[in-house]
């Protein structure tokens, strides 16, 4: 029996406990609620304070805001880390991570790609919020477009001339710029 009294007893004295901390104006509109701590934690967070969130097949995940050392931020909560590349085309990667100050200004037969990634974790010294795509951390600054100039030498390394792959080119570099038709308005440059 007292194993059954003494948390029906505390259960009864917790919001009037509780209440000596909080406002009386969220007192009074959460003392109705099922939920009074919950109502309570609800009217006195910041929106500063929650994590950037994205939606995963109804469900709610944590996204983190940063990447571990030689890993870049992908988007969707993902990190990747880059390597030479020398088998395959070079891609928009080679850029992004060149004007993101990751790697050296790519060449015909020297630049980057992505490869293996993880889950982005959280740090608290950078701020609660997504990270660019191709920095390491929300603490980065958006990398800036590369000339055209130099667009229109990887797109010519890439073998880029036609329409079809230049909008592709145009949509991957929208995603990370900001800016539209880059590789088209490179190739007329």
């Amino acid at each position: 029996m007292k194993r059954l009294l003494l948390p029906l007893l505390a259960a009864l004295a917790l919001p009037t406990a509780v209440s000596a901390n909080i406002d009386p104006e969220v007192y009074k509109l959460c003392i109705p609620a099922t939920d009074f701590q919950g109502c309570v934690k609800a009217m006195t967070t910041k929106s500063t304070d929650i994590p950037s969130m994205r939606m995963i097949d109804g469900g709610v995940e944590l996204s983190g805001n940063s990447c571990p050392i030689d890993f870049v931020y992908v988007g969707s909560g993902r990190c990747r880390n880059f390597v030479v590349n020398m088998k395959t085309n070079i891609t928009v990667d080679a850029i992004a991570l060149w004007t993101a100050g990751h790697v050296d200004r790519p060449i015909w037969n020297y630049y980057y790609k992505l490869d293996q990634g993880t889950k982005a974790i959280f740090d608290k010294n950078c701020p609660k919020r997504e990270p660019f795509l191709y920095t390491q951390n929300s603490c980065d600054e958006k990398p800036s477009p590369p000339p055209l100039v130099e667009i229109k030498r990887i797109l010519k390394i890439a073998r880029a001339k036609k329409e079809s792959t230049l909008k592709v080119w145009d949509k991957k570099l929208e995603k990370i710029y900001g800016v539209k038709n880059l590789a088209t308005d490179a190739i007329r440059h």
